[in-house]
C-alpha cells in the first residue's frame, strides 16, 4: 500500500492596491506586503515618526542597512496603524510583553482593540491586522540551508516525516512553509522564538495546518481549535504565513511597491 505524504498548501493572494483599502471590520484579516527597500528616500521622514525608545534601538544597529530596514519597517507600521486608528503616526504608542511583542496602547474607550504583527526578510515586510483577534505573521527569504539537520533541532518527528521523502528543492520550500507557520503561531500567542520547539503542527491530507490539542506549548491558547494557520504564496524566493485566533474570517491582501505612496 502506497502512502502519500501531505504537502503544505499555500494560498495565492489576490493583491489589492492602497487605493482599494477597505475598513477593517471585526470579521476581517488584513495582510500587507511591502517593499521596504523602496523606503530609502523616505527614511528621514519615517525616522521622525519613531518614539525615543525606537530611535535608541535603531542606533544600536552596527550595519547601516540593518538600521535603515528597522526604521523603515517601524515607520511603515506606524503609517499603517495611522490608517486604521486615525492617529498621527508619531502619536502611536506601543507596549511590549516579556518576549518583546509589541501591542498598541489604545485609548481606554477604543473597542474592539486593534491587533497587529509584522515580519521582514530580504527587503520585504509582511504586516497583519485584525480588530480584536490575536494575529501573528512570519516572512522568510529562501536561502541555502541544511534543511534536515535544522529540522532535527527544531521540528518534531511527525513534522520531519513530511520533509524526509521530498527532493532537496521541495524540502527547503516545505521546511520554510512549516517554519513560518510555527513562528506566526508563537508570535500570535506572544511566546517569542522560545516557543517554537514546544509547538507541533499537524498537516492534514489536504495540506492545511492546525495546532493539535496535544501541543506541548505551555503558553498555548486553551482554545487551539479556533486557530487558523495559513501559509501564503509570495513567489519563488519567499515563504510566509499568518496565524489568527478566529475560525472564519474575510481575508484582504494589500501590496505596496513604493513606500512613498503610503507616507
Amino acid at each position: 500500500m502506497s502512502f502519500t505524504v501531505p504537502k503544505i498548501a499555500a494560498i495565492a493572494p489576490t493583491w489589492l492596491a492602497l487605493s482599494e483599502l477597505k475598513p477593517l471590520d471585526p470579521a476581517d484579516v488584513h495582510l500587507w506586503l511591502v517593499n521596504i527597500e523602496s523606503g530609502t528616500e523616505s527614511l528621514p521622514l519615517l525616522e521622525q515618526t519613531l518614539s525615543p525608545d525606537e530611535q535608541v534601538r535603531a542606533a544600536k544597529f552596527r550595519q547601516t542597512g540593518d538600521r535603515a530596514r528597522f526604521i523603515i519597517g517601524r515607520g511603515i507600521l506606524r503609517h499603517l496603524l495611522s490608517r486604521y486608528t486615525g492617529l498621527a503616526p508619531s502619536a502611536i504608542c506601543f507596549s511590549y510583553n516579556s518576549y518583546g511583542k509589541p501591542a498598541l496602547k489604545s485609548p481606554s474607550n477604543a473597542t474592539p482593540p486593534l491587533q497587529f504583527n509584522l515580519s521582514h526578510s530580504g527587503g520585504l515586510a509582511l504586516y497583519g491586522f485584525t480588530q480584536e483577534h490575536l494575529i501573528g505573521v512570519d516572512l522568510e527569504q529562501h536561502r541555502p540551508l541544511d534543511v534536515l539537520a535544522l529540522a532535527r533541532s527544531v521540528f518534531s518527528e511527525s513534522e520531519r516525516a513530511v520533509l524526509n521523502p521530498l527532493p532537496p528543492a521541495e524540502q527547503l520550500t516545505q521546511f520554510l512553509q512549516l517554519w513560518t507557520c510555527k513562528e506566526a503561531y508563537v508570535k500570535a500567542t506572544g511566546q517569542g522564538l522560545s516557543g517554537l520547539e514546544q509547538v507541533e503542527m499537524a498537516i492534514a491530507p489536504n495540506g492545511s495546518i492546525r495546532v493539535p490539542a496535544f501541543t506541548n506549548a505551555t503558553n498555548a491558547s486553551p482554545s487551539d481549535s479556533c486557530w487558523q494557520i495559513q501559509p501564503v504564496s509570495l513567489g519563488n524566493h519567499f515563504s510566509g504565513a499568518f496565524a489568527v485566533h478566529k475560525q472564519a474570517f474575510n481575508l484582504y491582501c494589500y501590496r505596496l511597491y513604493s513606500v512613498q505612496d503610503l507616507v
